[in-house]
Parts: C-alpha cells; sequence; structure tokens
C-alpha cells in the first residue's frame, strides 16, 4: 500500500504522519461502503484526518467521493468522531526521514507511539531522535572498507600489533 499521501494526526498542537490507515478496519465492516479506485500515491482512494482529544484517538474529517462521507458513517455522532474500532499501536512520523545504523534502519527527527484500545489512548510514547548518529563508530566500522573510515576510525583502531594488515 503506497503510503505517498499518508494520513495525518493532530496532537498536542503538532501534525504528525500515520504509518498506516485506522479507518480500514472500521470500514471492512460495511459491505454497502463504495471501493474508491486507487489514485497515484493513494492505495485506498480516500483521506482521512485524525486528532488526539481528550484521551481518545479521533477521525476528525474524511475527504473521499461520497458527499458528507462522515454523515453517512457515523449519522448523528458530531466531528471528531471517537474511533472506538481501533486497537493497538499507531506509529505517527514527523520530520526528516534518516536511514541510521547498520543494518539500516528508517527513523524520523520525531516518533510518536500510541497504544489504543477502543479509540481510548491507554499510552503514549514519544521520542525526540533528531540526536541519534546516522551510525556509531562501531556500525560505521562494519559498514566500510577499511580504506574508507575517516581519519578518527582509524587513529582510534586498538593497536593490532607489528604484524597487523594496514
Amino acid at each position: 500500500m503506497s503510503n505517498a499521501f499518508p494520513e495525518r494526526v493532530h496532537i498536542d498542537g503538532r501534525d504528525y504522519e500515520l504509518t498506516g490507515y485506522p479507518l480500514e478496519g472500521f470500514l471492512k465492516n460495511w459491505p454497502d461502503w463504495p471501493r474508491f479506485p486507487a489514485w497515484p500515491c493513494n492505495a485506498v482512494g480516500y483521506t482521512a484526518s485524525w486528532i488526539v482529544a481528550n484521551g481518545h484517538f479521533c477521525l476528525a474529517d474524511l475527504r473521499c467521493p461520497v458527499q458528507a462521507p462522515l454523515v453517512v458513517l457515523f449519522p448523528g455522532v458530531p466531528a471528531p468522531v471517537p474511533a472506538s474500532w481501533v486497537d493497538g499501536l499507531l506509529k505517527a512520523t514527523r520530520g526528516e526521514r534518516r536511514h541510521v545504523s547498520y543494518p539500516s534502519r528508517l527513523i524520523y527527527e520525531d516518533e510518536v507511539y500510541l497504544e489504543v484500545r477502543g479509540g481510548a489512548i491507554l499510552r503514549e510514547w514519544r521520542l525526540d531522535l533528531r540526536g541519534v548518529p546516522d551510525q556509531t563508530d562501531d556500525e560505521l566500522r562494519l559498514s566500510l572498507p577499511r580504506f574508507l573510515w575517516p581519519a578518527r576510525l582509524r587513529e582510534a583502531e586498538p593497536d593490532e600489533g607489528a604484524g597487523g594488515a594496514g
């Protein structure tokens, strides 16, 4: 599933990108709900935005070819709609995307993990990963041939004795 236009979630005055589609679990129980064709960079055919409010994960807006989709899906429920069908761990990201460590792992400057049960936020973890180095010195030694090591690694290398290769 393409995530080039990810869904957004608003948490404490900041916008983050969700790594999944929380509305899919709800829509699969609606056999009459139209399945919209995917469009470039959007495999689900709609865009949803979310908000964390009063300890709950809520659907704030839904855009798709259906007229007033929130009213159709949730008659009589004003937006934002508490996402009572959402259970599990949600990941939201913000900032620059980087590959770190060896083997490579993808991280963002800011990551938020939400543990949700029945739409209620049970726990929340906020990670500020801006200070995480791309690679530790040991990871850099493993990922590059020795002749490409920066001088600081060659100078800090443990003495291999007189017969060591150089």
